[in-house]
Parts: structure tokens; sequence; C-alpha cells
């Protein structure tokens, strides 16, 4: 039992009041219109408005930079409508809330005190011209866990639900737009009119060019860093690739081991139920710690230090601080951890959405009731029963090793191999004041640990002794010794030795054989899954009746077969990702070549194409749909439409 403390009744008392003062400024906001239907997912309109608008901490560009960049190449702004239709984002009317007419999730972060000057070595002359305290633009969590689907003409609004948004892509043409600014003279004066007005003096602009060019040379090396040779396309990030990079970059500590990049990406998680859940993330490497009861609110410890990992892979500044200064002060950073936890106790109210029948026609309760029987035989095991609207349930997910789900394996095992050079870490108790001593070149998984910790407790070092010590019991660590042998392939089909060897060591690891090892993936309740299509962990299966059907490529990779195109009862090798457009039979958004969407000019976004295997034929490791068959590859075609139907019920 968690012991009450006096800093911890004002720290209630904070959050709170912030509450408060947030519900009055967005009480009245709506951001469901005629033209978007809000499912009843048992929030309120300031609910869904707060979820869309809260800052964490993110800064991405200074927010008046971003209203006044262009394109790299051309003079279209980079915030027009047609340019975030091209990055699938979600866009929104200027409001009340919502003054600047930013997509959701995209959000304004201001902070004038002394304490934003922070990464000033990093960025010494944005320090100097006091950017810093400008207000920046950021992402928050509803960017990549919202999202639309259309069908029969109307667009319904899944709050939760993983976003269809090209996030590589975005950052990519971010970084070349900065780029083109800092040199091309027309757009650096362009640029300088808008951000500093037309009788700004050259000084100014020339302070300005080296301020651009000095964040392009920053987003440029986090770009290189998270190189890779996997296209993620609409709907897919390498989130824990893109935060261990960041950590590392964080601490100075130079290049990563060559065999680990960015190249996993996986599909944005639905995030309803996710406060019931005991582990986080695909490979559940995030756990419930402790959740404290604080004047009638729950906060989740657990999922505080999990939110703030993933702020510091999204862009938020955070300064390790030097050797001299005492380890319980924490780190200075720009993470807002009253805003953290008043989303994710937002978040907790969150249900899962309900099938909408009078859009996409009712269910058929025969198949449903039928299909409730092949369930319980063949899902049941692993997918909790979670009653629709259950927002309170405790939930012990399933974790199932690599080798038994039959998957890809390039998630899990690039989070456990990740190393860098330690850099700023080095020396360091990966929870602050407890733990191992963080070793010249370690796992980044424990700088992140220690730089997580360090925010928390540079914002809350009240916390310090009553959780932190909490958390650190509850956390494995992720040293290992790879017990290497030859005597089996490892990822087979790739052409790749390097990720054959990363394979190999990843799956002979001592580690990957605990019982908490995170060389796995999770199964939990279903519920809602008819809106988080394309399916897996790797997005690699288009619809839930694809995912459904037996995988060819599983077959060739355990029986040796050789390749080929497969049959309309296999799950497809390529399909096209982006399309919002939905097909209630197949359950799934639409896979042809259909155009993403119009611009303004009639022009059509082409969508991205998901290819499993190569031109040549070889499996494209990453992309693998090879798994979580679990027999319904026996089903008939009749069985696995009632099993469908059953699904669309959660």
């Amino acid at each position: 039992m968690t012991r009450v403390t006096f800093p911890m009744i004002m720290f209630a008392v904070c959050v709170a009041g912030f509450t408060a003062f947030c519900a009055n400024v967005v009480r009245a906001a709506s951001p469901c219109t005629d033209e978007v239907l809000c499912l009843d997912q048992n929030w309120t309109q300031a609910d869904r408005a707060f979820w869309y608008r809260a800052s964490q901490g993110s800064r991405l560009i200074p927010l008046a930079w971003m209203r006044a960049l262009e394109e790299a190449d051309s003079e279209e702004a980079f915030l027009s409508p047609d340019n975030i239709t091209r990055y699938g984002y979600l866009q929104e009317p200027a409001s009340s809330y919502n003054p600047y007419g930013l997509p959701v999730g995209f959000v304004v972060d201001h902070d004038r005190s002394r304490s934003a000057d922070i990464m000033c070595q990093t960025l010494p002359a944005i320090c100097a011209g006091r950017v810093m305290r400008q207000e920046w633009l950021g992402l928050n969590c509803s960017a990549c866990h919202t999202t639309d689907i259309r069908f029969g003409g109307k667009t319904v609004r899944v709050d939760g639900a993983p976003t269809l948004a090209d996030f590589q892509t975005m950052l990519e043409d971010l970084h070349a737009a900065l780029l083109a600014t800092s040199v091309d003279e027309r757009k650096l004066e362009r640029f300088a009119t808008r951000v500093l007005g037309a009788g700004h003096t050259g000084q100014a602009r020339e302070a300005l060019q080296a301020q651009i060019a000095e964040l392009a040379v920053y987003r440029g090396r986090l770009l290189a860093m998270n190189r890779s040779d996997v296209r993620y396309g609409y709907g897919r990030l390498d989130a824990q690739g893109h935060i261990l990079n960041k950590v590392a970059l964080v601490g100075q500590g130079g290049d990563l081991h060559q065999s680990v990049r960015s190249n996993a990406p996986a599909s944005y998680p639905h995030v309803w139920n996710t406060s019931q859940q005991d582990k986080i993330q695909w490979n559940g490497i995030a756990g419930e710690i402790v959740k404290l009861p604080i004047f009638g609110k729950t906060t989740d410890v657990g999922g505080l230090v999990r939110n703030v990992s993933e702020v510091i892979g999204v862009f938020a500044h955070v300064e390790i601080s030097p050797r001299w200064k005492p380890a319980f002060l924490g780190y200075e950073s720009s993470v807002r951890v009253k805003e953290m936890i008043d989303l994710e106790q937002t978040l907790e109210k969150l249900g899962s959405p309900v099938w909408p029948e009078a859009v996409f026609g009712s269910i058929d309760a025969d198949k449903a009731t039928r299909g409730r029987a092949h369930f319980v035989e063949k899902c049941a095991q692993c997918h909790d029963d979670l009653a629709v609207g259950d927002i309170t349930s405790p939930i012990k997910v399933k974790m199932s090793g690599v080798e038994e789900v039959g998957t890809d394996v390039m998630l899990a095992c690039n989070t456990l191999l990740h190393r860098s050079n330690a850099g700023l870490y080095e020396g360091r108790k990966f929870f602050i004041v407890k733990g191992e001593k963080i070793e010249s070149q370690d796992s980044t998984t424990l700088m992140l640990k220690n730089a997580a910790a360090g925010v928390v407790v540079g914002k809350l070092d009240e916390l310090l002794e009553s959780v932190v010590g909490d958390v650190v019991d509850g956390v494995r660590t992720a040293r290992f010794e790879a017990a290497l042998s030859a005597e089996a392939e490892y990822l087979p089909g790739a052409l790749s030795p390097e990720k054959k060897a990363l394979a190999e060591q990843c799956l002979k690891s001592q580690e990957a054989a605990t019982e908490n090892s995170i060389v796995a993936y999770k199964a939990r309740p279903l519920n809602g899954i008819w809106a988080t299509a394309p399916y897996l962990h790797n997005g690699s299966v288009p619809t839930l009746h694809d995912l459904l059907l037996p995988s060819h490529l599983r077959t060739v990779l355990r029986q040796g077969q050789t390749m080929a195109a497969p049959g309309p009862d296999q799950r497809p090798l390529s399909f096209h990702v982006g399309s919002r457009e939905f097909d209630p039979d197949r359950v799934g958004f639409r896979t042809d070549d259909a155009a993403v969407a119009l611009l303004s000019d009639g022009t059509e976004v082409p969508p991205f194409r998901f290819e499993v295997v190569d031109d040549e034929g070889n499996p494209v490791p990453g992309n693998y749909n090879s798994g979580h068959e679990y027999g319904t590859a026996d089903l008939s075609e009749n069985e696995r439409l009632d099993l469908l139907e059953y699904l669309k019920t959660l």
C-alpha cells in the first residue's frame, strides 16, 4: 500500500486546479460538426477538445516559424490544408480553442520564463535569441491516436484509434523546408518578413537565418539516426526506435550500433482501455507500476513515466544535468507533467467505439451468435472478453513469444538490442537514486529510464522517495549476455546478413527466455477492433477478413516452399494504405489504388503501397504478415464470416 504524504496531497490540489481551469476554457468547444459524427465514447466535448489541444511539452519548431514556412520546392505554406491532407493528419477549422486552425494533435507550447532556456549547448543561437521563450508547435498523443472513417458520404470520428498519417514523410519534408529556407535568399526574405515584419533589419534577418540553420542541423541529426531501409507509409511509425534514438542524442553519446536502426515500423495502437492493462506497447515494454489514489483521482505513475518517455521521443526539450548537480534534482525539460497527468486521467474515461449501424449497416445477430462460438474456441484464450463500455476492470494482457506468434521479430528485437554510447548518462543510476549504474556503452532502454525518471523528478521532486523507489522495483533490466549458436536459420527469407545476425542474437539471448521478456507481442481485449485497421503490430494485414485467412508467407518460411502469389483464400502480399474509405464487409479500409484524398486543385493524393515481399519475392524484414493464425486458417469461409460478424459487436 502506497503511503500518502503531504507533498502528494499538494500535488493533487495542483492537478485538480489545473483540471478545473482547462474545463472552463474548453467547455463550450466541440470538434464535432454536422459533417463529422463523433461516436459516444464516454467523453464530453471538453474532454475531446482537451485531448486535441493540451500540450505535453513537445517542441518541434517555433510556431511563428511553422506558420511562415514554405514547402522546400514551392511557395506553398507548409501548414496549408493541401499539405496536411498529403500527410494524412486531420484538419480542424480555427475556433476559440484552436485559434490558429491547427490539425488535430498539433499543439502550442509556451513558456515565457527563464526555465524555457534549455538545450543551449545544442541550440546556442536559438537560446541567445530567446526563441525558446516564444510559442512552439509540437504534437500531442491525439495526433497519433485519432482517426476519421468514411463510408457512404459520411465521416465517423473515432477517438483513440490509430491515425493514418505519414509521420516519416512529414519530418523529412520539414527538414528539407528548413534547409531550403536557410540557403534560398528569396525564401529567406519571405520567411523573415512573415516572422520579423516588413521593417526587419539585415542584422535581425541574419540572426534568424542562423537560427533556422541551427534547427535544421539538429533535426537532420535525428533524421540520420532514424534512417530506415523500410518505408513506414501511412499509419505506421517506429516509435520505440525514434524514442531510443532521441534519448541517445540527448545524452550526446555519439553513434548507435550500426545493426540497430529505426526500421521496424509499427501500427499506432488504439488507446482505449489502456489504463486498465498491466503491460503497454506491442511488446509490453511499458508496464503498470503503481497507482496513487489522491483526492478521489488515481494517478497512474506507470502511465506518467510511459508518457514522459513518449514526449521525450516526440520533440520534448530535455537537458541532462552536469555531473556536479545533485541527482535528486532531476533534469530540466519542457515536459508538462501536470498536463500529462490530466491527459492520462481523461484517457481513462475513454470507452471503446461501438459499431455505428446507422452508418455502416446492421450487424447480423444470428451470424454474430454463431461467430461467438468460434471466438470462444479460437480467440478467447488470449483475448479477454471485456464487456462493451467497461473502462474499469483490470486487464492482465497475454504475452506470446515472437516464435510462437510466428510474426515479424524486428520491433521486439530492435528494442532489446538497441545500444548506445552513454555520454552524459555514463555512471548514473538508471532510476536517478536507485538501480545499477549505466556503463560507457549500454542498453539505450536503460538511458530512457534514466531520462524519464530524471524529468519526472525534475518536475515533481516530492514523488522521488514515495514513487520512484516503487517504480524501479517493478522494472526489469535490459542487460543480457547472448548465447549464440549456428544451428538454425534466423529471419528466414531475408537477404540482409546484418538483420539475420541481429535476429539470432535477439532470439537466443537469455532475456528472450524469461517470463517477462520483451521479445514477445501482447494480446489484449478486442473491443473496438473494427476501427483499428490495418492489423497486426506492423500493419501487414489490411482487413479483419484477411487476418482470419492463412499466411502464404508463414507456410513458405516454415516449410521451405517457393514464394508465389497468394490465392484468394490467403493474406495479400501487397495492398494500398491511406484511404479512409471503409469496407464494412471485410472490416478495414479500401486497399485498391484509390486516391487518399483530393487536393484543392483536383490533384489526387496517391496511396502508399505496402509490400510484404520485394520485387524479387524476398520477404521484407519489418513487413512480414506471417503472425497470428492460431487455428483460424482451419475455418471455412462461412465460419470466418460468422466470426467477423461477432468481432463487429465488440
